[in-house]
Parts: C-alpha cells; structure tokens; sequence
C-alpha cells in the first residue's frame, strides 16, 4: 500500500513540474495576471460601478483562462505523451493504467489550484485598486502591476547566471510576487496609511474564487478524459462547448428535466457550471457564504469521481504503443 502511494506521489510531482515547465502555460498565465492588473486603468464609462466592473471582468477571466489552461494541460500531460512513447514506457513499468490516469489529474489539478489562487489573488488587488471613485489606488496597482515584470526579470537573471530553468523559475516567483503585492497592499489604505492588515481588502471574493477553482477542476477532469482520444484543437473545442453548456443548462435543461427524459439525463450528466458562478451575490454587502461553497465542493468531488472513472475505464481499454 506505502508502495503504491508512493508511485502516485511520484507521478503527479513528475506531472505538476512537467505542467510548469511548458512555455504556453507561463505565457497564458502571465497575460491572465498582467491584463487583469490593468482592468482599473483600460476600463471606461463606469458610471460608478468601477469596483463592480472590474471584479467581474476579472472572475471571467479567471473562469475562461482557466478553461484553456486545463485543456492544454490535458493534452500535453496525456495525449502528447502518448504520442511520443512515454505513457508506454512508463506502464512497462509496475504501474497500473488507473494510478497513472489519477496521477495525472493530480499533477495537473495542483497547479491549477496554484494558477486559480494566483488569479483570485490578482482578482482582490485589482478590484481594490479601481474601489475609490475618480482615481486608481496606486497602494494596490503599483505592486500588482510590478509582478509580472519582476518575475521575469528575476527568472531571466537566475537562468543567466545559474542556468536553471527559465519558465518554472517564472512560474515560482509570479506566484511569489503576488504573494509579497498582497501582503504590502494589505498594510497600506488607499491614503498610504498603515492599517490593520486585510482591512482594505474586499475578502468576500474568495468564495467567489474558490467556486470558479472548483469548476475549473471539473472541466480540467473532462479534458483529461477527452485527452485520451483527441489533440489539442477538439478537446478544446468540446471543453469549450461543455463551458457554454454547464452556464445555461438551468435555463435550457432544467425547466424541462422533470417532463422529458432526455432533458433530465443531459441535465445530470452535463455539469451545472451556473452554481460555479456567482459573481452577482458580491453585489453590494452581499456575499457568498462558505456553507454553500462547501455545498459546492460536494457536487464538484462527486462529479469528479464520476468522470475520472469514466476515464480511467476508457483510458484502461486503449492501445498504447511506444515510439517508433
């Protein structure tokens, strides 16, 4: 049993690091932040509703970028894999299909946990900088907006000196940018003063965040599935439909899943990604309480046990063949 749980840990350390190491993620990833950093200072005609506008725009980003990423990852975490030889390299060790499809899910579904705490953390800065009405709070700006160029500065330095890797080395410290922006924003109001930490900041989009995480999760686990079969190109494609699908399956499914058959079947199997977003309850005071994210994390593991095990069914009857 400590042999297997070893192997899984293995694997999915081994997927986590191949994931960070591929040169789209970073660039996907670093355009995520750095765009949503300049939200407060691109978004126009807000009558008002700045810090609305730009919490919003930045909780879809999160949301969408999140999709590309998962699919991508997907595919050069399985399909390319098999294609070059290693997932058949691999199994001509003792390692059974299933712990291997599992790994996988695993490796990936960390870092994008990583990348989902990154964007909600860039998605609280961004919307405190646009909070005060006719002017930016530079207090959050500055050191939100420096992130991306630090990091890279940084890694570009690392690697010319040491020759360690650039693009993991980017990854790292993003996320470690982001970490220090949030911890000097939280100190300073948007007068420069020092006051108590977290008070400037409108902590109520975690919730939001953690929802959307949870639901990138969930579609991250269907590309894998779809991995096993298809490139990058339909996966996406089909991931992207399922997106579109899962936010109006209650309008289009569940008005008419207690009366037709068909409707109920597609309404269960397809996930309901609509209860994933709930930027509208952030309106105001209101919020999102953690009961019903917990709610939320129940339906999301259950739909996750039900399409990996889909996949490792699927993934357990292919023909894998090492490299010619």
């Amino acid at each position: 049993m400590f042999w297997h749980i070893k192997q899984f840990i293995a694997l999915t350390r081994l997927t986590a690091l191949e994931a960070i190491r591929q040169p789209v993620f970073l660039l996907l990833m670093a355009a995520a932040v750095f765009f949503t950093a300049l939200l407060p200072l691109i978004t126009a005609h807000t009558l008002g509703e700045g810090e609305r506008m730009v919490r919003d725009s930045a909780l879809a980003l999160q949301f969408v970028a999140g999709l590309v990423l998962g699919s991508y990852l997907a595919c050069a975490a399985l399909q390319h894999e098999i294609r070059r030889g290693t997932v058949a390299a691999i199994l001509s060790k003792p390692v059974s299909r299933g712990m291997l499809f599992l790994a996988k899910f695993g490796g990936i579904a960390f870092v994008m946990l990583l990348f989902s705490a990154a964007l909600t953390i860039t998605a609280l800065l961004s919307t405190r900088a646009a909070a005060p009405e006719n002017f930016v709070d530079w207090w959050a700006e500055g050191p939100l907006v420096a992130t991306v160029p630090v990091a890279f500065l940084l890694a570009g330095l690392i690697n010319y000196f040491t020759r360690r890797p650039f693009v993991s080395n980017a990854f790292v410290l993003l996320v470690i940018a982001l970490g220090a922006a949030l911890l000097t924003a939280g100190f300073m109001n948007e007068a420069g003063q020092l006051v108590a930490w977290g008070q400037p900041l409108s902590w109520k989009i975690l919730p939001a965040g953690a929802l959307i995480a949870l639901a990138i999760l969930v579609l991250a686990a269907i590309a894998l599935v779809l991995a096993t079969r298809l490139d990058i190109v339909p996966t996406l494609s089909l991931c992207s439909v399922i997106f579109l699908l899962g936010l109006m399956s209650d309008y289009f499914l569940g008005r008419q899943a207690a009366t037709n058959k068909l409707a109920a079947v597609l309404y269960g199997v397809i996930p309901n990604l609509q209860q994933f977003w709930l930027a509208d309850a952030l309106a105001g005071d209101g919020g999102i309480p953690w009961s019903y994210v917990g709610a939320a994390a129940l339906y999301a593991s259950l739909f996750l046990v039900f399409v990996l095990a889909l996949g490792m069914l699927i993934f357990g009857r292919m023909e894998v063949r090492s490299a010619a």
